[in-house]
């Protein structure tokens, strides 16, 4: 690696998350949902997991729209205790 090569690295910019979306796009969010449940071990608190769930997906990415998608079909099994409105006005 020379000199140049350190600068180069350097001057790439981030790409834009429309970019990254038609890169990579996240997969359908039922999809990701049946991948979830079918990975929960059974006999596992199925609220409990889809809570755990969504505390991950506040902290990392809580307004995607594919994102809040697949939060609200895990409300959905988390039940009344697991929903916090993402957004003042709704």
């Amino acid at each position: 690696m020379t000199a140049r090569d350190d600068d180069t690295i350097a001057a790439r910019r981030p790409l834009h998350h429309e970019t990254l979306r038609a890169i990579s796009p996240l997969p359908p969010p039922e999809e990701v949902f049946a991948d979830w449940l079918l990975s929960v071990p059974h006999g596992a608190d199925l609220a409990a997991a889809a809570r755990g769930q969504i505390a991950l997906i506040d902290r990392r990415m809580p307004f995607h729209p594919d994102v809040q998608c697949l939060r609200t079909l895990l409300v959905a099994v988390a039940g009344d205790s697991g929903w916090q409105r993402p957004l003042r006005n709704l």
